[in-house]
């Protein structure tokens, strides 16, 4: 990307940031003037992998338990909700859709470390996916995941828990998360964190964010998601059952708490179900198009790409399109067996058969929400 263009994006990201004070209120929205870049910065989208994996595929026509399986596929990937965004990222950048103008290349911030720390680098390259990793004195994790063909929504996830960081691990990341965020125009906060790591750790970003007019968006889960939610990011992407486990026993009204608070954009997806997204002017309920699914592992992050995608690439496009453009990305995703698009079922291919319905917020919150406009 070139100079001029890293600028007309940085611009692109700070105009979604604009939004009007809340009355009677104090603007905790308030931000400080994006700083200027020096002539030649590579600007990006920093996505961070503080848990980062290397993944093992497993896939089996039928899986049985207690019985020995003759595998139909097999891969080694490098893994975690953090790579997938990146991943779809990349690959949408690759596609060139003239729909959307161009945007930063993504950007993973995290942890790597021991043998299997430098198989998830070189995996991470061999897809050419950048990275700022600190090195860790425990190994990075493996996780399984293992896809029965006969019954494709079912597929069974291994989690190792990851090593645990030292407080100069930390520093060093701290350092470099700073480096790196100067010339971002987004940040993802994704994915679980390893021990070690404060659970206010994505909480503590964001504020940085905002304070430089960076857009962010938090997917997480349990406190992490609850303090993340906390410091106003921009946009929060929640599915139904981590909302459950905040203890939210109306999900839609705690969204309609974080729309109450500050927060730009919520959206709650449900497997399968239609996903709704509240922002301060609209509800939207959004039904992506039925398509052979074989894994819908990772389509909640491959939502997430797109959505980042339309955001910085058609800022002006409106919530609606850029809920079409999350939809066709999650259901590609679904299409295949690995996490990633899915060339026989493309975005471009599936956007026309996403079905996006808006209705006024409901009278009773919109009185009390936030005035702001629904561009992005």
């Amino acid at each position: 990307m070139g100079p001029s263009t890293a600028h007309q994006s940085a611009g692109r990201a700070r105009r979604l940031r604009r939004g009007s004070r809340r009355p009677g209120r104090p603007d905790t929205r308030r931000r400080l003037p994006p700083r200027p870049r020096r002539q030649g910065d590579i600007v990006s989208i920093a996505i961070t992998s503080l848990n980062s994996a290397v993944e093992r595929l497993l896939v089996v026509e039928a899986n049985r338990p207690g019985s020995v399986h003759r595998l139909a596929r097999s891969e080694t990937l490098a893994g975690g909700k953090g790579v997938n965004v990146a991943r779809v990222l990349t690959q949408l950048r690759a596609g060139g859709d003239e729909t959307y103008a161009p945007v930063p290349a993504p950007r993973l911030v995290g942890f790597s470390g021991g043998p299997t720390g430098r198989l998830f680098e070189d995996l991470l390259g061999a897809e050419g996916l950048d990275s700022a990793l600190v090195p860790t004195a425990g190994g990075t994790r493996v996780c399984e995941v293992l896809v029965d063909l006969s019954d494709p929504a079912g597929a069974t996830v291994y989690n190792a828990s990851g090593p645990k960081v030292t407080e100069p691990e930390l520093g060093a990341l701290e350092s470099m998360f700073g480096s790196v965020l100067e010339n971002s125009d987004a940040l993802v906060c994704t994915g679980s964190i390893p021990p070690g790591v404060p659970s206010d750790q994505y909480a503590r970003w964001i504020t940085q964010a905002r304070g430089k007019g960076v857009l962010s968006v938090l997917d997480a889960h349990s406190e992490v998601l609850a303090q993340g939610a906390a410091a106003l990011p921009d946009i929060v992407k929640v599915n139904r059952e981590e909302l459950l486990s905040l203890g939210a026993g109306d999900p839609d009204a705690r969204a309609m708490d974080w729309l109450d608070a500050g927060i730009r954009c919520v959206i709650v997806t449900d497997g399968g179900r239609p996903a709704r997204a509240y922002t301060a002017g609209a509800e939207y309920e959004v039904r992506a198009p039925e398509i052979p699914v074989r894994s819908a592992v990772g389509s909640g992050d491959a939502f997430c790409a797109g959505l980042v995608r339309s955001l910085l690439g058609a800022p002006k496009a409106g919530w609606a399109a850029h809920l079409r453009l999350a939809a066709a990305c999650g259901a590609s995703n679904a299409a295949g067996v690995t996490a990633g698009l899915t060339g026989s079922h493309s975005p471009a291919t599936l956007l026309s058969r996403v079905t996006v319905s808006e209705s006024p917020l409901r009278p009773a919150r919109r009185s009390a929400t936030r005035t702001d406009d629904t561009r992005g």
